[in-house]
Parts: C-alpha cells; sequence; structure tokens
C-alpha cells in the first residue's frame, strides 16, 4: 500500500530539511518500507573545497564560505539525509569554530562525520576521538600522565556515549582521562601550525588497571583509550550506549519526549547494541508507526540552520550568502559550526523566544526582498493581485510547500485582506507583506 501522503511529506521534511515536488513524485506510489530504503541510499561522496580545508588567514572569509558552502550542500543534493546526518553528529560529538583556532580543522571534522554518518558506530567515534577538531577542542591535545585532563573523557561518557550517570562513576572518569593520556595533538612545522594527531607513548599512563568495575590488568599493560570507546559500544555498557543514541536520534528525527518503550524496541529491531550500524537504527526509526502520529508530526520546531536551508531551498537560487547567514544567523541563536557548549543545541523551546524569532523575520524580510526584485517569483505584482484574496494567501503557501492550518490560514487572509483595502493592492508592501506572514507562519518553522 503506497505511503499517505501526509506521512510522506512528515518523512521527507524530517529527513531532507523539506518535501521537494520532485522526491514526493518519485516516492509517492512506494509504502512506507520501500520510501526508507530510498532515503537511505545516499551518495556518500561530497568534496569540500580546498579553501575550506587548508589554513585561511582570513579565518572570517572562510567561515563565511564554509557556512554558504554547507548550506548550498543541504539545498541541493538530491538526497540531503547525508547532511542531516551531519548537523547531528555536528551537534552532537561537539567542536566549535572559533574554539578550536583553525576552521579547517573544523572542516576536516565534518568530512569525517560525513564519511561515517551512516556507517558504524566504533568506527565514527574512534575518528571523532582522534581529529584534530576535538582533541584541541576538550583538551586531550594537551592531556599526559603527568597531568591527566578529565575534560573529553568526562564529555565523551556523560554526553557522547552513555549519558550523565549512566554506568560509570567519577572514578571512571578519572581512569579514562589517564586512559586517554598520549593521545594528543602536536604543532606541525608549516608556516601555519595547524595541529595533527599523534600518538606519545612517553606521555602515556600505561598502568590504568580497571574500568567500569572491570578486572584489574596487570600494570604497565592497562587500558588505551580507543579499548575505552570499544568496551562502552562493544562491551559491558553497550545496551546503555545503544538506547542514549538511539533516544538521541529519536529526539533529532521525531520529537524529544518519545513514547514508552519506543527507544527500546528500536535497538532491538535493529540490532544496534551488537552491529552498531547507524543506518539500520534509523531504518527502524523511521519504519515505526509512532514517527508518523500526531505528537511526532507537530512535535520539532526547525533549528534556524533547519530554517535557513528550507527558505535558501524554496527561493532558489537565492543562497545563504544572499541572506546575510554569517553575520545575521547569531541572532536566531544558532551559528554554524558554533555549538554554545559542549552539550550542544536543544530542541523546540530552546528556540522559541523574542530575539531568536527577531532574528527568524530579519533573514525572512531579506528573502521578501530578494524575492521581489527584477526577474524573481514576486517582482510582478500580479501573481498576488490576479488572485483573489484567499487564492494569493494560497498561492504562497504553495511556494514555501506549506499546507497551512485553518488558524493560520484565516488570519493571514484577514489581515492580507486589510491590506488590499487600505493600500493599493499590488504595491510592494502588500505583497511583501503577505510573503512575510507566510514565511513566518508556524508552519514555516515546524520540522
Amino acid at each position: 500500500m503506497a505511503i499517505p501522503p501526509d506521512d510522506l511529506a512528515h518523512l521527507l521534511r524530517r529527513t531532507e530539511f523539506v518535501a521537494r515536488p520532485d522526491r514526493v513524485a518519485a516516492l509517492a506510489s512506494l509504502d512506507l518500507a520501500a520510501v526508507v530504503e530510498d532515503i537511505l541510499a545516499v551518495d556518500m561522496a561530497a568534496t569540500t573545497p580546498s579553501s575550506l580545508t587548508t589554513y585561511n588567514p582570513d579565518g572570517w572569509q572562510q567561515y563565511v564560505d564554509a557556512g554558504d558552502w554547507w548550506i548550498n550542500q543541504m539545498v541541493t543534493r538530491p538526497k540531503a539525509l547525508l547532511e542531516k546526518m551531519v548537523l547531528f553528529w555536528h551537534g552532537h560529538f561537539v567542536s566549535a569554530w572559533w574554539d578550536v583556532e583553525h576552521g579547517s580543522h573544523l572542516m576536516r571534522q565534518l568530512q569525517t562525520y560525513r564519511a561515517n554518518a551512516l556507517g558504524n558506530m566504533v568506527t565514527l567515534t574512534q575518528a571523532m576521538a582522534i581529529e584534530p577538531a576535538m582533541l584541541v577542542y576538550l583538551s586531550n591535545a594537551d592531556n599526559v600522565k603527568a597531568a591527566p585532563n578529565e575534560n573529553f573523557a568526562r564529555e565523551m561518557m556523560e554526553l557522547f556515549l552513555l549519558g550523565a550517570n549512566n554506568g560509570y562513576t567519577q572514578t571512571d572518569v578519572q581512569a579514562v582521562a589517564r586512559a586517554w593520556t598520549g593521545y594528543n595533538a602536536q604543532w606541525n612545522e608549516n608556516p601555519f601550525l595547524s595541529r595533527e594527531y599523534a600518538f606519545r607513548s612517553s606521555k602515556h599512563d600505561y598502568n590504568v588497571q580497571s574500568v567500569f568495575g572491570l578486572p584489574n590488568r596487570p600494570l604497565g599493560s592497562g587500558w588505551t583509550g580507543p579499548e575505552v570507546i570499544n568496551e562502552i559500544l562493544t562491551g559491558s555498557l553497550k545496551l546503555l550506549s545503544a538506547k542514549y543514541i538511539a533516544g538521541k536520534l529519536w529526539s533529532f528525527f521525531a520529537h524529544p519526549t518519545p513514547p514508552a518503550g519506543v527507544v527500546d524496541a528500536v535497538v532491538a529491531s535493529s540490532g544496534f547494541a551488537d552491529n552498531r550500524d547507524i543506518k539500520n537504527l534509523l531504518r527502524a526509526i523511521f519504519n515505526r508507526a509512532e514517527f508518523y502520529l500526531p505528537a511526532a508530526k507537530q512535535g520539532l520546531v526547525r533549528t534556524p540552520i533547519e530554517f535557513f536551508a528550507a527558505l535558501c531551498y524554496y527561493c532558489q537560487p537565492m543562497t545563504a550568502d544572499d541572506l546575510g547567514l554569517a553575520w545575521q544567523a547569531e541572532s536566531t541563536g544558532q551559528q554554524m559550526f558554533n555549538p554554545p557548549n559542549v552539550s550542544g543545541w536543544r530542541p523546540n523551546s530552546y528556540w522559541l523566544h523574542t530575539s531568536g524569532m527577531s532574528g527568524r523575520a530579519n533573514i525572512a524580510q531579506y528573502a521578501t526582498w530578494w524575492l521581489m526584485q527584477a526577474g524573481r517569483p514576486f517582482d510582478d505584482e500580479t501573481v498576488i493581485s490576479g488572485r483573489s484574496t484567499s487564492a494569493a494567501v494560497d498561492f504562497v503557501a504553495s511556494f514555501f510547500g506549506l499546507s497551512l492550518s485553518t488558524v493560520t490560514r484565516d488570519a493571514i487572509i484577514a489581515v492580507h485582506q486589510a491590506d488590499r483595502n487600505s493600500h493599493n493592492y499590488w504595491s510592494w508592501y502588500t505583497v511583501g507583506n503577505l510573503l512575510m506572514m507566510v514565511i513566518m507562519s508556524p508552519e514555516m518553522h515546524m520540522a
């Protein structure tokens, strides 16, 4: 049986930023399982321009270019699940552009996430742990046996793999910090002094005898950092970790309050605790009936980055640069490449505040202005004035891929009719105000 149209649109919005008409048409006759397989069958290749992966002394310009490039990937990829997953891992295994010092390191880290985003959880985690961006951001670059630093060890367990106080103790934090000593980043001898991962055996503590209450190892052959990751993901803590990661992915794609039993069910049906296959875990999530309940369809606010991507898609060929995102994004509460702290960005109410919505409105105003310039979709006022008030509202909503609720639609119709009554209804004010109302409607901000 073909997937219901509303379910298909919901699934595409959550996995590919927007429900693109060509994707809807291509998938409309398939059943849910076949649609999920199509979405998961993504091209993993994405070559980052060399200008973004090498040091640039003009750090601000590289930051601008990097943001523009990433939004463009979200908008133009035929299947955008890969970029959605890179966004997830960037907000989960957190590093921040200005803390890392070299933007090229952060872009390289994102390429690591891109290459492993739908692969094996162990492979991804091991690669993440020794990326220079992570080593610098969480201080493992300088973690040595003479002065163990607990930053990475603590956040790896508390935020990345297990959750707060879930299967480990403060004693474990101290032991894991020692296990990661010597896994450092050192300066390269080049004109720009970039950092590279280097294991320095003389700085490693070989005497970590026990973690997580496991039997002691002999002195001199203790736990290493990579072995700790393997133990968490494939050993004694694998089920705890599997449920934690599954819960984070459910919150990211569905909504932050999973129904009772759902997380356990997707872990069990996907075999994630044993196979660590990220794609298989997503398959289980997207096939769950609970993913299509009203609580899920109405339960997630688009992050500003997702809002930017949707806006750029519908306003093509408008770009992130046209919107001035690099310098305007801060006002929305979400700067690309700059999570607020190591715990990353929060969902829903985290974005629903006056300053954040004001920032979105500023960006919407730029988009409105862009759309009304010569040669663009709304430069001819008759596109609006040639339609009835209700038809004009429906036309603009359709342009942005929206199905407005009755309450929202009636409210916009009333204001647009008042604009027509009090202004020249083909004036820029009337057209621009209608565009702004639709872009700022609740439906545009729902994922």
